[in-house]
């Protein structure tokens, strides 16, 4: 490698890490205002002013503040299919187990989401993430047609999630290990 691209090899990583910095910034910053008024209320002024930055970088990484969230979402979801990728052989008990304590650990955003009725959205980044699930992780060898697929991942998505938003809810009260164990009988439960 010359000097040259050497250069601009340092540059562009000098850029991604502001960006990652800028992001993360402008996340915390929404984060925060949603815990002090209403979504609605809040602007992309609002956001920049508590982030630190203009309006012009604002828009640079973001169309609007539920891009902000969706990416977020697509984060926590990206680290925990690396999560299962790692788990070989991973059983329904384990799977749970991992999105409970993702959840958790995110137990902050999951709550201001709620408090902003915003539980759809959670909902669609879920639906995407079980169909990658199904896709990729789990494979299609179920011997399912597609369309019964399609509603499988509905199904297991809205289940889910309406679990996940209870527990919230309920101020995430019992432990991710004990929600997992309860998803774990509820499988059973309607298996029966």
């Amino acid at each position: 490698m010359n000097r040259k691209d050497e250069d601009k090899f340092v540059d562009q990583e000098k850029t991604q890490k502001k960006n990652t910095m800028t992001k993360e910034c402008i996340f915390t910053a929404l984060l925060i205002l949603m815990e002090q008024k209403t979504y609605e209320e809040i602007t992309i002024t609002d956001i920049a002013k508590r982030a630190g930055v203009s309006r012009m970088s604002y828009y640079r990484l973001y169309r609007s503040k539920d891009d902000i969230l969706i990416q977020h979402f697509n984060e926590i979801f990206a680290e925990l299919l690396n999560e299962i990728k790692n788990t070989e052989g991973i059983s329904k008990y384990q799977f749970s187990l991992l999105i409970f304590q993702q959840a958790k650990e995110n137990e902050r955003l999951l709550k201001a989401v709620l408090r902003a009725k915003l539980y759809e959205m959670v909902l669609k980044c879920f639906i995407q993430y079980c169909s990658y699930l199904v896709e990729k992780i789990f494979g299609q060898d179920q011997g399912l047609d597609p369309v019964t697929a399609d509603y499988l991942i509905y199904e297991e998505a809205g289940r889910f999630s309406l679990l996940l938003l209870r527990w919230v809810e309920r101020g995430m009260k019992e432990s991710p290990e004990k929600m997992a164990k309860m998803m774990e009988q509820i499988e059973v439960n309607l298996t029966k």
